[in-house]
């Protein structure tokens, strides 16, 4: 039996109460794919994934949390994906270019400090230290729609402050700084942005520790956890191992934690979608959010029925 095929009076969610969501790393094809993840959820559980009592975003998923929470549609936040930053974060980005055309800026690590302090909180996470600082402003990330109305009670996003390596869980350790401040830190890709500054600490991307961080629900008493993971999407190198083994392990965490735990990858056929996304190929988000909602949908009902 499919998804379709089941009785839709029945919604599969039925049960489970905690509903925990986990958006992780991924870049665009991330962002577009958590989206459709978000539609299948909607679908399959007959619950909206915005109820969910706590929702984790890592750098892609930040964004893509804190829209979902603030009330953000698909269609806005697949505007926001394709729209090109403005004539003021262009310039950034050119002054920068032309800042790292400099021998020594090529060079010279973000963080030195950070891969000697941070290596027993992040493992060989904390040799991001050692990467030049990047091209990119964050601050092109301000065109998601995030909200203004303060904190969302459900939400998690975590970056890790370069200066010693600490995970800093915006939402749970910290509610004093705007979401898409936080949504900027957690975007702060090593070697493509610089880092985020915020309170004279510079932060960097959350999937530094891991692209998931699904482990920072261990305890919260979720009895279902689905987890959008595009960067555990087929390839190789050592990011998607490095984010395979430690979801893996998380995940392991999670259920003798004693949750339900749902994982939606991108297959074959979404990446092939994705090329080129958004930049050349920017009409491809509405056919990455139904291949992602298909997806969703069947992982669900594989799991649940």
């Amino acid at each position: 039996m499919t998804p379709t095929e089941a009785n839709s009076d029945a919604p599969l969610g039925q049960g489970h109460d905690r509903l925990a969501l986990v958006l992780g790393a991924g870049g665009p094809l991330g962002w577009a794919y958590h989206v459709g993840v978000i539609e299948g959820l909607r679908s399959a559980l007959g619950i909206d994934p915005a109820k969910a009592t706590r929702v984790i975003g890592t750098s892609a998923g930040g964004a893509i949390a804190a829209g979902l929470l603030a009330g953000a549609t698909t269609d806005e936040l697949l505007t926001a994906i394709v729209t090109r930053p403005s004539d003021e974060d262009m310039a950034a980005m050119r002054s920068a270019a032309a800042e790292f055309r400099r021998p020594w800026r090529r060079v010279r690590p973000a963080a030195p400090g950070l891969a000697v302090r941070g290596l027993g909180r992040l493992g060989f996470g904390a040799l991001a230290g050692l990467i030049p600082s990047g091209v990119f402003p964050t601050t092109s990330l301000r065109r998601f729609p995030t909200g203004d109305n303060g904190w969302p009670e459900a939400l998690w996003i975590p970056a890790v402050r370069m200066s010693d390596g600490a995970t800093v869980v915006f939402g749970r350790d910290r509610l004093d700084v705007p979401v898409i401040d936080a949504v900027e830190a957690t975007s702060a890709v090593p070697g493509m942005f610089q880092p985020k500054e915020i309170d004279g600490h510079r932060f960097a991307d959350g999937a530094v520790r891991s692209a998931a961080n699904a482990d920072l629900l261990t305890g919260e008493g979720h009895d279902l956890i689905v987890v959008s993971s595009p960067m555990t999407r087929p390839g190789r190198g050592a990011v998607r191992t490095r984010a395979r083994w430690q979801l893996s392990a998380e995940i392991d965490e999670l259920q003798a934690d004693g949750a339900t735990v749902i994982v939606v990858e991108p297959d074959q056929a979404a990446l092939d979608l994705s090329k080129g996304y958004p930049r050349t190929n920017h009409k491809a988000g509405p056919a990455l959010v139904e291949a992602a909602t298909q997806q969703t949908e069947q992982a669900v009902f594989d799991a649940l029925a």
